[in-house]
């Protein structure tokens, strides 16, 4: 900022920075947004129809569960059906996963060349997937050791969710995050690795 720049011109670039990012956020960001949106989706879904907890005996309040008590006293409530158990808090947790949903995949239209569908396609398709049974995929070893975190952490996730109906399970979240948050660090390492040999080559 200039010297002969006021505080109200600078603080309306702030905002106009504000404004342009959240019509256009990056294509990272947009994809966090739209996985954890279609995540929240799921749980909804299933906690409104069927109880997330305890094999269906119960179900989650969004508004403790989330708040851990502050707008609630109890995480979870009995499931009695779907119109005896249906709460405000569903309605509001539904909308925000579909905002998400919305949000990221705008997001996702404008920083992607081909916008939205080519980006599904990448990820349907992604070099990745085959790292699990090749250590000769780009990215080596470190995306073989990549792909089988992320496959192993949604995996793992995903057993214990039909298996146990576990979906909101916090020691499930601790075994599963880590190994998830470990191969997309993993893929971005590889990435870059493998970004660097090219421009040696």
């Amino acid at each position: 900022m200039s010297e002969d720049s006021s505080p109200e011109e600078g603080g309306g670039e702030a905002v106009a920075i504000l404004v342009d990012w959240l019509k256009a956020p990056g294509r990272a960001f947009s994809s966090l947004i739209f996985g954890l949106g279609v995540w929240g989706l799921i749980l909804g879904i299933v906690n409104i129809t069927m109880g997330a907890v305890i094999a269906g005996e119960r179900k989650v309040v969004w508004a403790g569960w989330i708040s851990m008590g502050y707008f609630w006293d109890q995480p979870y409530a009995d499931f009695n059906g779907v119109s005896e158990s249906f709460q405000s808090s569903d309605l509001v947790f539904m909308l925000m996963a579909s905002a998400g949903i919305c949000w990221g995949a705008w997001g996702l239209h404008q920083k992607v060349d081909g916008g939205f569908p080519v980006w599904v396609k990448g990820i349907l398709l992604n070099p990745i997937w085959t790292s699990l049974v090749s250590g000769n995929e780009k990215g080596g070893t470190t995306m073989t050791a990549a792909a089988w975190c992320l496959f192993l952490g949604f995996a793992f996730y995903i057993y214990w969710a039909l298996i146990h109906w576990a979906w909101v399970d916090i020691g499930v979240y601790a075994v599963a995050a880590p190994l998830i948050g470990f191969g997309f660090g993993l893929r971005y390492l590889a990435l870059v690795e493998d970004g660097e040999s090219s421009t040696k080559a």
